[in-house]
Protein backbone atom coordinates (compact mmCIF):
# COMPACT_ATOMS: atom_id res chain seq x y z
CA UNK A 1 0.00 0.00 0.00
CA UNK A 2 1.03 3.41 -0.31
CA UNK A 3 3.73 4.62 1.66
CA UNK A 4 3.93 8.64 0.98
CA UNK A 5 -0.09 8.44 2.61
CA UNK A 6 -1.52 11.27 4.76
CA UNK A 7 -1.93 10.35 8.52
CA UNK A 8 -5.95 9.27 7.59
CA UNK A 9 -4.97 7.31 5.15
CA UNK A 10 -2.15 5.75 6.42
CA UNK A 11 -5.08 4.97 9.52
CA UNK A 12 -6.74 3.54 7.13
CA UNK A 13 -4.76 1.03 5.36
CA UNK A 14 -3.52 -0.04 8.84
CA UNK A 15 -7.19 -0.23 10.10
CA UNK A 16 -7.36 -3.11 6.58
CA UNK A 17 -4.43 -4.78 7.94
CA UNK A 18 -5.52 -4.89 11.34
CA UNK A 19 -9.48 -6.02 9.54
CA UNK A 20 -7.06 -8.73 7.94
CA UNK A 21 -5.39 -10.17 10.81
CA UNK A 22 -7.81 -10.09 13.52
CA UNK A 23 -11.09 -9.75 11.98
CA UNK A 24 -13.96 -7.08 11.58
CA UNK A 25 -15.24 -7.71 14.57
CA UNK A 26 -12.15 -8.17 16.61
CA UNK A 27 -9.58 -5.97 15.58
CA UNK A 28 -9.41 -2.37 18.13
CA UNK A 29 -8.78 1.10 17.96
CA UNK A 30 -5.31 -0.30 19.31
CA UNK A 31 -4.82 -2.79 16.69
CA UNK A 32 -5.19 0.11 14.06
CA UNK A 33 -2.77 2.21 15.86
CA UNK A 34 -0.03 -0.66 16.33
CA UNK A 35 -0.60 -1.61 12.23
CA UNK A 36 -0.79 2.01 11.09
CA UNK A 37 2.00 2.90 13.27
CA UNK A 38 0.34 5.83 14.91
CA UNK A 39 -0.34 7.22 18.53
CA UNK A 40 -3.73 6.49 20.22
CA UNK A 41 -3.74 10.35 20.70
CA UNK A 42 -3.32 10.95 16.92
CA UNK A 43 -5.85 8.05 15.75
CA UNK A 44 -8.44 9.58 18.07
CA UNK A 45 -7.65 12.92 16.38
CA UNK A 46 -8.93 12.20 12.66
CA UNK A 47 -10.89 9.16 14.70
CA UNK A 48 -13.50 9.30 17.10
CA UNK A 49 -15.08 5.47 16.77
CA UNK A 50 -14.34 2.17 14.85
CA UNK A 51 -17.65 3.18 12.62
CA UNK A 52 -16.01 5.98 11.54
CA UNK A 53 -12.54 4.04 10.64
CA UNK A 54 -14.27 1.98 8.83
CA UNK A 55 -16.10 4.43 6.85
CA UNK A 56 -12.49 6.08 6.02
CA UNK A 57 -11.69 2.71 4.99
CA UNK A 58 -14.78 2.30 2.42
CA UNK A 59 -13.65 5.83 0.93
CA UNK A 60 -9.84 4.76 0.76
CA UNK A 61 -10.80 1.54 -1.37
CA UNK A 62 -13.43 3.80 -3.57
CA UNK A 63 -10.29 6.06 -3.86
CA UNK A 64 -7.73 3.62 -4.40
CA UNK A 65 -9.70 1.41 -7.27
CA UNK A 66 -10.53 4.86 -9.01
CA UNK A 67 -7.28 5.37 -8.98
CA UNK A 68 -6.31 1.59 -10.46
CA UNK A 69 -8.42 1.85 -12.92
CA UNK A 70 -7.82 5.32 -14.02
CA UNK A 71 -3.99 4.36 -14.26
CA UNK A 72 -4.58 1.24 -16.32
CA UNK A 73 -6.76 2.69 -18.73
CA UNK A 74 -4.09 5.90 -19.26
CA UNK A 75 -1.37 2.87 -19.60
CA UNK A 76 -3.64 1.15 -22.57
CA UNK A 77 -6.00 3.18 -23.85
CA UNK A 78 -6.62 1.21 -26.91
CA UNK A 79 -10.75 0.86 -26.81
CA UNK A 80 -10.19 -2.55 -28.60
CA UNK A 81 -8.24 -3.45 -25.06
CA UNK A 82 -10.67 -1.84 -22.74
CA UNK A 83 -12.36 -4.44 -21.63
CA UNK A 84 -9.15 -7.03 -20.57
CA UNK A 85 -7.78 -4.21 -19.21
CA UNK A 86 -10.58 -3.36 -16.99
CA UNK A 87 -10.86 -6.31 -15.90
CA UNK A 88 -7.25 -7.28 -15.22
CA UNK A 89 -6.89 -4.22 -13.42
CA UNK A 90 -10.02 -5.35 -11.48
CA UNK A 91 -8.34 -8.72 -10.86
CA UNK A 92 -4.72 -6.53 -10.34
CA UNK A 93 -6.25 -4.80 -7.25
CA UNK A 94 -6.18 -8.58 -5.43
CA UNK A 95 -2.24 -8.21 -5.74
CA UNK A 96 -1.90 -4.65 -4.88
CA UNK A 97 -3.62 -4.57 -1.76
CA UNK A 98 -3.26 -8.26 -0.24
CA UNK A 99 -4.55 -6.89 3.17
CA UNK A 100 -8.08 -6.89 1.16
CA UNK A 101 -7.58 -10.32 -0.07
CA UNK A 102 -7.22 -11.41 3.93
CA UNK A 103 -10.45 -9.59 4.62
CA UNK A 104 -12.36 -11.61 2.33
CA UNK A 105 -10.79 -14.83 3.50
CA UNK A 106 -11.11 -13.92 6.75
CA UNK A 107 -14.93 -12.14 6.88
CA UNK A 108 -16.75 -13.11 3.39
CA UNK A 109 -19.61 -12.24 5.30
CA UNK A 110 -18.56 -8.82 5.89
CA UNK A 111 -17.00 -8.70 2.80
CA UNK A 112 -20.56 -9.43 0.36
CA UNK A 113 -22.16 -6.72 2.81
CA UNK A 114 -19.65 -4.26 1.93
CA UNK A 115 -20.10 -5.12 -1.83
CA UNK A 116 -23.88 -5.26 -1.25
CA UNK A 117 -23.29 -1.62 -0.35
CA UNK A 118 -20.79 -0.28 -2.43
CA UNK A 119 -22.51 -1.81 -5.48
CA UNK A 120 -23.99 0.89 -7.24
CA UNK A 121 -20.78 3.14 -6.74
CA UNK A 122 -18.19 0.02 -8.19
CA UNK A 123 -20.74 -0.32 -10.91
CA UNK A 124 -20.72 3.40 -12.15
CA UNK A 125 -16.93 3.41 -11.84
CA UNK A 126 -16.72 0.18 -14.00
CA UNK A 127 -19.51 1.67 -16.08
CA UNK A 128 -17.40 4.39 -17.10
CA UNK A 129 -14.05 2.73 -17.93
CA UNK A 130 -15.80 0.55 -19.62
CA UNK A 131 -17.73 3.07 -22.15
CA UNK A 132 -15.72 2.46 -25.38
CA UNK A 133 -16.63 -1.49 -25.63
CA UNK A 134 -20.26 -1.27 -23.68
CA UNK A 135 -21.69 1.33 -26.19
CA UNK A 136 -20.74 -0.30 -29.39
CA UNK A 137 -21.86 -3.88 -28.24
CA UNK A 138 -24.05 -5.82 -30.22
CA UNK A 139 -26.36 -6.49 -27.27
CA UNK A 140 -26.84 -2.68 -26.38
CA UNK A 141 -27.11 -1.78 -29.75
CA UNK A 142 -29.86 -4.06 -30.64
CA UNK A 143 -31.37 -3.56 -26.79
CA UNK A 144 -30.92 -6.77 -25.83
CA UNK A 145 -29.08 -5.10 -22.71
CA UNK A 146 -28.25 -1.85 -21.63
CA UNK A 147 -24.65 -0.79 -20.82
CA UNK A 148 -25.66 -0.79 -17.22
CA UNK A 149 -26.84 -4.49 -17.43
CA UNK A 150 -23.42 -5.99 -19.49
CA UNK A 151 -21.25 -3.62 -17.28
CA UNK A 152 -23.07 -5.60 -14.29
CA UNK A 153 -22.38 -9.41 -16.28
CA UNK A 154 -18.54 -8.39 -16.91
CA UNK A 155 -18.47 -7.39 -13.01
CA UNK A 156 -20.22 -10.05 -11.46
CA UNK A 157 -18.10 -12.38 -12.99
CA UNK A 158 -14.87 -10.90 -11.95
CA UNK A 159 -15.52 -10.55 -8.75
CA UNK A 160 -16.21 -14.11 -8.46
CA UNK A 161 -12.52 -14.48 -8.55
CA UNK A 162 -12.41 -12.90 -5.22
CA UNK A 163 -14.95 -14.84 -3.62
CA UNK A 164 -14.37 -18.23 -5.34
CA UNK A 165 -10.64 -18.10 -6.71
CA UNK A 166 -9.42 -21.33 -8.34
CA UNK A 167 -6.35 -22.51 -10.53
CA UNK A 168 -6.13 -20.46 -13.56
CA UNK A 169 -8.03 -17.16 -11.67
CA UNK A 170 -5.67 -15.02 -13.07
CA UNK A 171 -6.54 -15.80 -16.65
CA UNK A 172 -10.17 -14.81 -15.94
CA UNK A 173 -9.43 -11.31 -17.96
CA UNK A 174 -7.85 -12.55 -20.85
CA UNK A 175 -10.80 -15.35 -21.30
CA UNK A 176 -13.69 -12.93 -20.82
CA UNK A 177 -11.99 -10.65 -23.47
CA UNK A 178 -11.02 -13.51 -25.85
CA UNK A 179 -14.98 -14.51 -25.25
CA UNK A 180 -16.36 -11.46 -25.74
CA UNK A 181 -14.28 -10.37 -29.16
CA UNK A 182 -15.57 -14.22 -30.78
CA UNK A 183 -19.07 -13.66 -29.78
CA UNK A 184 -19.22 -10.31 -31.08
CA UNK A 185 -16.68 -10.23 -34.23
CA UNK A 186 -18.38 -9.51 -37.19
CA UNK A 187 -17.23 -11.67 -40.19
CA UNK A 188 -15.09 -9.23 -41.68
CA UNK A 189 -13.24 -9.01 -38.53
CA UNK A 190 -13.37 -12.71 -38.39
CA UNK A 191 -11.46 -12.99 -41.93
CA UNK A 192 -9.06 -10.31 -40.65
CA UNK A 193 -8.30 -12.27 -37.44
CA UNK A 194 -8.06 -15.29 -39.56
CA UNK A 195 -5.57 -13.54 -42.09
CA UNK A 196 -3.37 -11.90 -39.32
CA UNK A 197 -2.90 -15.45 -37.37
CA UNK A 198 -2.51 -17.47 -40.89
Amino acid sequence: MASNSSTPEKIAEGAIRAMGRYGVRKFSMSDICTEAGVSRGTLYRYFKSKDQVLEAVGEYVDRTFRTTLKDAVTGHPDPEDRLEVVLQALLDYRTTHPDMVRIVDAEPSFVLDFLSQQFATLLAIISEALDPVLKGAPPVRDGTLTKRQLAEMFIRLTLSVYLVPSSGSDQTARRVAALWRSVTATPESTARFTRAAG
